[in-house]
């Protein structure tokens, strides 16, 4: 089934901010939402408030604040929210662009969820939810028609702004009764004070809707539906004994007796522990991910209520309108009057924020629904709350939940859900963002699947075997980012190269140096994501592979390109991967293409595998680095081979020309790293039988050395403030010690100062991301 985009209407603005609207997705109580092109040619929804509330100086105050916070939680099953103008005539959101229809679209055409994706809905739902109450929100709005069923899972939309537009009504009353009636916890029918257990409520009454077809407390009007909240018990016989328990103890009358997301995760995953406070502690990351691998969700009927037939056209011209080969016509399932699938206002759902996680997928016929990608992470922690009644280690409570004992005799579908069958939280919490390639400086271009432009935008080390990527790919991530005076890099202290991490901070040397990642292997070459929560890393071998890690250093490494057109890479040896922005793709140096052929080069590799291209460099291309704002990738050749050559920066657009930044002559330039601001390059070059570190503008202009002394200086890395860390060589009677530098280039006259002392080698640091 197809649908389009409604056309702009006469009324309709054509832009808001730097955004190209291209046509409108539907209309809701809070507003319109509309289909938008970045300038970078994303596609965005943006949600247009429409209320009486944009004249209230409070509500604007209110709706930046919220905005701000939504925009800070964790893309874990949930719509990343991007931009947001609260100072605009009419107040917008901007938030990423999904493919899929909502959980109410989908039971409304197809009927209830089959078992395995039940499961990963309960799941991805709680896990989303423990993302967005971990950032101090309350969705207050959880409904199956805010609920969107992606290739990758269910994405939780429409959170984060509902209370300020509320609150800038001036309708004091109506603040604590926002919702749905259907979903509506008593507490807030009863305009009681609203926390976060409104959510639990919610996912209990969307859990059982998913499970059954039916509303919670049945089929009626909105008054009966209020009524029954607060005086009777949930109906819940139709739901799989395995979640019944749990639907039940979510829906208790008593706020403080629900569990909170966090612990429902767990109690899903067969975890007695999550009837503890310290539940948020014992979420294993790695289990969330599993549970999110192998949602497969059953191709829509072919007829049913409410389906529409396809729908011809689309809105607007250029790559936005022609999404994944479709075309704006099928970017949304189309329900009701007017507006599309996932974004429809029905009658139980105003308009929602198109936009979450999940892998991108390769182009599919008009009918699938609409588009997005979106980058993996994982659950982050969230406070436990207080133990349910009749839990395992629960205080007891006045009633047990219809089915209990029955629930018991299922122990076999929790763990389903910690096995393939849960692959909501880690599909979920894993996701490939939108992303665009390319480039050209020799040889030919090659790519496959979809690869869009990038947007602009302390634990104990690791051991053991990696991980081989999962069919839904979940990036490693941990909880907290790195500090921004942190630096990663490698050293051979132990015999073999590890990966360390330490602080650039004070006058003296690292501190807080330790471990990231040890073992029998050789890690090096690390890279940091630009949320600097994942580190990924060069492993040699036979063959090489490229590995990421949490940055704090829990858990074990997960080895990219085990699958798709990516694991026909060779990954070359001493290859240094180099992250987009977004953390959506990486480029690094291969010896073959796609198709396992010869043809070296730097390739732009979606972090799932699923999309390989190939820039248009010389096949002596290598140490690639992204650029801060996305755009180019600055690397390193030559016309001869050898281990220097001239510094070049390309393009990511497709077919891009690259232009050596100063000319195509030079033989002792190497390891271009871009300033945090993209305005210089900072590289390597021989100079006078040394290697020095050099800086100069991204153009070529003002060419200055930076270091001075004998030895041999190489792999700077500039960090967030502007300063450089670098690996040197200066001890003539041990050739083969390599210790860290840092140095202020605003600074000359400072000089540099030592970092580590340690014998043997100390390098391929790494302190911004990218």
């Amino acid at each position: 089934m197809a649908a389009r985009a409604v056309p702009l209407g006469p009324d309709d603005p054509r832009e808001l901010g730097s955004y190209t609207l291209l046509g409108k997705l539907g209309q809701g109580g809070m507003g319109m939402v509309y289909l938008g092109r970045s300038e970078k040619g994303r596609l965005v929804a943006i949600k247009v408030i429409r209320t009486e509330a944009v004249g209230n100086p409070e509500f604007r105050a209110r709706f930046r604040l919220e905005a701000e916070t939504a925009r800070r939680v964790a893309r874990v099953c949930t719509a990343e929210v991007l931009d947001a103008d609260p100072d605009a005539e009419w107040p917008y959101l901007v938030t990423e662009f999904i493919e899929g229809e909502t959980l109410a679209r989908y039971v409304q055409r197809n009927g209830p969820l089959a078992d395995a994706n039940l499961e990963q809905l309960a799941v991805g739902v709680a896990a989303a939810l423990t993302a967005i109450h971990s950032a101090g929100i309350v969705h207050r709005d959880l409904k199956p028609a805010n609920v969107i069923l992606s290739p990758f899972g269910p994405r939780v939309i429409d959170f984060g702004i509902a209370r300020a537009v509320d609150a800038g009504s001036g309708l004091t009353g109506d603040l604590q009764q926002l919702g749905t009636p259907a979903f509506m916890s008593p507490e807030q029918i009863e305009s009681q004070p609203i926390s976060s257990a409104v959510d639990i409520w919610a996912w209990g009454g969307l859990v059982a809707f998913a499970a059954t077809g039916h509303y919670p407390f049945g089929d009626a009007s909105a008054q009966v539906l209020l009524y029954r909240a607060l005086h009777e018990e949930p109906r819940l016989d139709d739901v799989d004994p395995a979640l019944r328990p749990i639907v039940w103890l979510a829906m208790r009358k008593d706020p403080a007796t629900r569990p909170t997301a966090q612990q429902l995760m767990l109690r899903l995953l067969g975890d007695p522990s999550g009837t503890g406070p310290d539940a948020a502690a014992a979420v294993d990351p790695q289990d969330v991910t599993n549970v999110l691998q192998g949602w497969n969700l059953p191709a829509p009927s072919p007829a049913g209520p409410g389906t529409s037939g396809p729908t011809a056209g689309a809105v607007g011209t250029g790559p936005a309108a022609d999404v994944g080969g479709r075309g704006v016509a099928a970017a949304a399932a189309g329900a009701g009057t007017g507006a599309a699938a996932g974004y429809t206002a029905d009658p139980d759902a105003p308009t929602r924020l198109p936009t979450g996680l999940g892998a991108p997928v390769p182009p599919r016929t008009a009918g699938d629904g609409t588009v997005a990608g979106q980058s993996p992470t994982r659950v982050g922690a969230e406070a436990g709350g207080p133990s349910w009644p009749g839990g395992p280690g629960g205080s007891g409570g006045a009633a047990s939940p219809p089915g209990g004992a029955g629930a018991r005799g299922h122990r076999n579908r929790v763990p389903l859900l910690v096995g393939g069958g849960v692959v909501v939280v880690g599909a979920i919490l894993a996701g490939i963002l939108a992303l665009t390639s390319g480039g050209s400086d020799g040889g030919n271009s090659a790519a496959t699947g979809s690869s869009p432009r990038p947007a602009a935008s302390a634990g104990a080390a690791s051991t053991g075997a990696p991980s081989a990527q999962p069919g839904a790919f979940t990036l490693p991530r941990s909880p907290e980012p790195l500090g921004r005076d942190t630096v990663v890099y490698a050293s051979n202290r132990n015999g073999n190269y590890d990966l360390f991490r330490g602080d650039v901070t004070g006058d003296g040397g690292l501190q807080n140096d330790k471990p990231l990642l040890t073992g029998p292997d050789n890690d090096m070459l690390p890279a940091i994501s630009g949320d600097r929560k994942t580190v990924v890393f060069f492993k040699k071998g036979s063959p090489n592979t490229l590995q990421a890690i949490a940055a704090d250093g829990t858990g074990k490494p997960v080895q990219l390109f085990t699958s798709g057109p990516a694991a026909n890479l060779t990954i070359a040896n001493d290859a240094r991967p180099s992250l987009s922005p977004d953390g959506e793709f990486l480029v690094v140096r291969s010896s073959t293409d796609e198709k396992r052929d010869q043809n070296p080069g730097l390739y732009i590799v979606r972090l799932d595998g699923s999309s390989v291209r190939r820039l248009k460099t010389k096949p002596q291309a290598t140490d690639p680095a992204w650029s801060p704002d996305g755009e180019r990738i600055a690397y390193w050749s030559n016309n001869a081979g050898g281990d220097r050559g001239f510094v070049v920066v390309i393009s990511v657009e497709p077919d891009a020309v690259a232009q050596p930044v100063i000319n195509d002559k030079l033989t002792t330039d190497s390891d271009p790293v871009w300033s945090p601001n993209g305005d210089k390059i900072a590289f390597t070059r021989e100079q006078n039988g040394d290697l020095e570190i050099f800086e100069m503008g991204s153009d070529g202009s003002d060419v200055r050395q930076l270091t001075h002394a004998r030895g041999d200086d190489q792999d700077p890395a500039f960090g967030p403030d502007g300063r450089i860390v670098f690996s040197g060589q200066r001890d003539p009677a041990n050739p083969n010690a390599r210790q860290l530098f840092v140095l202020n280039p605003n600074d000359p006259a400072a000089g540099d100062r030592q970092l580590t002392t340690l014998g043997g080698f100390n390098g391929h640091a790494r302190w911004n991301a990218g």
